[in-house]
């Protein structure tokens, strides 16, 4: 009984199995390859994206430094958000002014700057940044861990430094440090040469969606690939499986009209005498009875010369029906020329085989063949002989049976003789 999803229905099954195993893996593999090349693909893009919006703010706050820087730093009317820089009288600048009206003006620099327009991203898109430094002068530009880190890299000469951090219990983030050289406003607060490294500019980016829709796409990618791939294999799986069973079907019918009586369906004379040839050292080997029989149809040359070739092969036909049903079914039956047959009978002794051609005898005689037009009777004679131990070829044992059917033929057909 074959069960489960891979029958067996052929001699070739294991080959085949094994060929359909490889070519799916090798289809899922590619298939697999490809999808993590376009999912790595998708973060690589994500990481790109995130890292040029970075750097544009980085990019934006260095301009708006250097036009604070230009003037001097900036002044602007004191309001209660807007407090006095403790560390510009250090720098012996004056951090207020009054005008003739009487308003107080606040002076703004560079730092501070940087500092309120990064508070006012903050609250209306997220996005943080800030200038820090290993050595700062203000404490708030003091780095944490990662900035500390990335700073020691761009001392080291990186030309930037970025990661998207997705921490467990925590919304994703987007850092990135980008260096910051002093220019001749920075001489003031940093005893440096212009173009000296004194820190760099810190920008956080919220990736929340970013990363929520990177993730969609790769989910979509990975589902798409077993999809793919499961189409594949089933397309393959099932091509391959009704060729190989188109061709097994077809190999079966070839090797059986080669070793097939394409008129009678009986086995062929080549058949026949390669099973006589294994059934006669089988005998040999273990010492058991076997016969050999051949069959001729008595005057059937007069059938087709009277009734034409096409109606004798339906008589041919008949007669190997009656034959083949008079016979045990491990008997081999087979048509080895014009009208003539061959028994190899197994285990069988040379009486039970004359009584065996007899019974045969007797069906055909009685048989009348009629194809609806015509009828005719027909009678055959036998001559039947048993393997022997000093018997070297199957030769021998054709020849006595020949000559026993020689002998039946002699004395008057429709009749057995033994050998």
């Amino acid at each position: 009984m074959r069960t489960g999803l891979w029958p067996k229905p052929f001699k070739y099954f294991d080959q085949v199995r094994v060929f359909l195993v490889t070519v799916c893996a090798v289809i899922s593999l590619v298939v697999v390859t490809i999808a993590s090349f376009l999912s790595f693909r998708n973060n690589e893009l994500l990481t790109r994206r995130l890292r040029d919006q970075a750097h544009n703010y980085a990019e934006l706050i260095l301009q708006m430094k250097a036009w604070n820087a230009s003037y001097g730093g900036v002044y602007v009317r004191k309001r209660s958000e807007a407090d006095v820089n403790p560390f510009l009288k250090e720098l012996g600048k004056e951090p207020e002014i009054r005008d003739i009206r009487g308003r107080v003006f606040v002076l703004r620099n560079h730092a501070v700057m940087v500092k309120e327009l990064s508070q006012r991203f903050a609250a209306s898109k997220g996005s943080r940044f800030r200038p820090v430094s290993l050595n700062p002068i203000d404490p708030d530009n003091a780095p944490d861990p990662f900035e500390r880190e990335a700073l020691l890299q761009i001392n080291g000469g990186a030309p930037e430094v970025y990661r998207l951090e997705r921490n467990a219990g925590a919304p994703p983030r987007f850092r990135y440090i980008h260096p910051l050289r002093a220019d001749a406003s920075c001489l003031d607060c940093h005893p440096t040469n212009v173009g000296g490294l004194i820190g760099a500019i810190s920008v956080t980016i919220p990736a929340v969606t970013a990363v929520r829709e990177t993730d969609k796409n790769n989910t979509f990618i990975m589902v798409s690939a077993i999809a793919i791939v499961g189409l594949l294999i089933g397309i393959t799986y099932l091509l391959t499986w009704r060729l190989v069973v188109g061709l097994d079907k077809v190999q079966r019918r070839l090797k059986k009209q080669a070793s097939t009586d394409e008129l009678t369906g009986l086995a062929n004379r080549r058949t026949v005498m390669q099973r006589l040839e294994e059934e006669s050292q089988r005998s040999q080997r273990l010492g058991e009875p076997l016969c050999i029989t051949i069959f001729d149809l008595d005057h059937f040359k007069q059938i087709n010369d009277t009734h034409g070739h096409p109606f004798g092969d339906f008589v041919l036909k008949r007669i190997a029906e009656t034959m083949k049903e008079a016979l045990r079914s491990y008997d081999i039956l087979g048509r080895i020329g014009g009208e003539e047959f061959i028994l190899v009978s197994p285990e069988t002794g040379i009486d039970e085989a004359a009584r065996q051609a007899d019974r045969v005898r007797r069906r055909v005689s009685e048989q009348a063949i009629n194809d609806g037009t015509r009828e005719v009777r027909l009678t055959v004679s036998a001559g039947v002989t048993a393997v022997a131990d000093d018997d070297e070829t199957i030769g021998s044992i054709l020849r006595r049976a020949d000559a026993a059917l020689y002998q039946a033929k002699q004395e008057g057909r429709n009749r057995v003789v033994s050998r």
